[in-house]
């Protein structure tokens, strides 16, 4: 039986030595180059950095990007400095969301809830002194920061329900990037905390989560979601650019201060490109007609700011946070506030919740599938759209007509009759009918989720 349903989507080399043969810079000058680690799958992040080091350098010194490092872990950012450390990685980019988890607390003023809640705010923090008093306390880690660069806001995107005010976030699972700030922000607002690997936000595990448009878009997280609330913002997915500490003793004062200054010199051009992507995510996303792109209203942000108080009681504790939260508040009073992205293409009408509305599992035995389809599958009936998340990701529609019903997914259709008993669904093809996508005829279907 076909199935067409889904479609089947260093070690680094030694310290400072590998140096060209090649003159850049200047008489006398050799290209370094140095590999810089990223969890990304390119250069997202680092491209204006990397370009401001070969041109403060003149040439001389080259990052070359490593990309999907541990691509697979939860917690990329604590393997990553442990690499760093040990030699394994020259210098790798690090969330700041990440340090208060490894004992430095020192960044938890810019990732505050709701107080670096835009692009222009973020701006002004990066090019203040700020960071350069932040940045020693990595050190403690047996790394060294060199510069900070900016990332886009993160913002409330709702699974189950949309995420407007605080009693939205009661008894709910929100997913997160680890970071203790993030668990002690959403607990306030009476809600659970689960990390997960990036790629995999299931809509029966997660009520929502804090992201960015990037990877929101990317991810395709939209066809499984509800909404995104346009006008607020949790906090800024700034990075921190880390080095092992041997690494910078063999190089001159000079390069140093290269690789610190390249951050500040890469600035207004990493800002301009976080505008532009904001602005052409937010548009496909809303072109996509997956996802209600909502506004909270003036008091349901008042009442956000209000239930993270205590958050901001404990921040203040410590003399050096609550001065660099009072730094931030000054700026924030001379700053634009985080624009909002309104969806300007109307969204189809919501179609009605069906019968097979639901998360449904099916597993496969060798005996009925053969070896290389059996297995476990899991699919998301909702409203009209298909989603298929294991053992492949494939999204479509489906229509039910009387006891049929038609998938459509990948250009490719299937006509089955369908029979529900409780929470057990099965599917028969159509004789004569086109038997594409998907193939869910292996065995029955039950039911898990709403």
């Amino acid at each position: 039986m076909r199935v067409f349903w889904f479609a089947l989507p260093v070690l680094l080399f030694a310290a400072v030595g590998c140096a060209s043969e090649t003159k850049a810079g200047g008489e006398g000058q050799h290209t370094i180059v140095l590999t810089i680690a990223t969890h990304e799958s390119d250069d997202r992040d680092l491209r204006e950095y990397i370009s401001a080091v070969s041109r403060l350098s003149k040439g001389s010194i080259k990052l070359a990007l490593s990309t999907d490092w541990r691509a697979d872990d939860i917690d990329y950012d604590r393997g990553t400095i442990a690499d760093v450390r040990a030699g394994k990685a020259e210098l790798a980019k690090i969330a700041v969301r990440s340090f208060d988890r490894l004992g430095v607390d020192d960044f938890q003023a810019v990732t505050a809830p709701f107080l670096v809640d835009g692009l222009a705010l973020e701006q002004r923090v990066l090019a203040s002194q700020l960071p350069d008093q932040m940045l020693p306390s990595v050190e403690r880690l047996g790394v060294e920061g060199l510069t900070m660069l900016p990332g886009e806001p993160r913002r409330p995107f709702g699974l189950t329900r949309r995420l407007l005010g605080p009693s939205d976030y009661r008894n709910t699972v929100i997913g997160i990037r680890p970071s203790h700030l993030s668990v002690a922000t959403f607990r306030e607002l009476g809600a659970m905390t689960r990390a997960y690997v990036p790629g995999e936000l299931p809509p029966w595990v997660f009520d929502g989560a804090e992201l960015d448009l990037v990877t929101l878009e990317g991810n395709h997280y939209d066809i499984s979601g509800s909404s995104l609330t346009a006008n607020v913002a949790f906090w800024p997915k700034a990075f921190v650019v880390v080095a092992n500490e041997k690494l910078l003793t063999k190089l001159t004062s000079g390069q140093r201060e290269i690789l610190r200054e390249a951050g500040k010199e890469a600035l207004a051009s990493a800002i301009a490109r976080l505008r532009n992507e904001d602005r052409v995510e937010a548009g496909i996303l809303c072109r996509r007609h997956h996802l209600a792109f909502v506004v909270a209203t003036p008091e349901q942000v008042a009442a956000l700011r209000a239930a993270v108080r205590p958050i901001y009681r404990r921040l203040e504790r410590d003399p050096q946070t609550r001065s660099f939260i009072r730094e931030i508040e000054a700026m924030r009073r001379g700053s634009s506030p985080g624009r909002a992205f309104p969806c300007s293409v109307p969204r189809p009408p919501q179609k009605a919740a069906t019968v097979l509305d639901g998360v449904w599992e099916m597993t496969a035995s060798r005996a009925v599938a053969g070896e290389i389809d059996a297995g476990h599958y899991r699919m998301v009936l909702r409203r009209g759209r298909l989603l298929a998340i294991r053992p492949w990701k494939s999204t479509g529609t489906f229509t039910i007509r009387g006891d049929t019903v038609v998938f459509r997914s990948d250009g490719e259709y299937g006509v089955y009759r369908w029979n529900l008993f409780r929470d057990t669904l099965t599917l028969r093809y159509v004789p004569g009918r086109q038997e594409g996508a998907p193939n869910p005829t292996f065995a029955p279907w039950h039911r898990v989720g709403a």
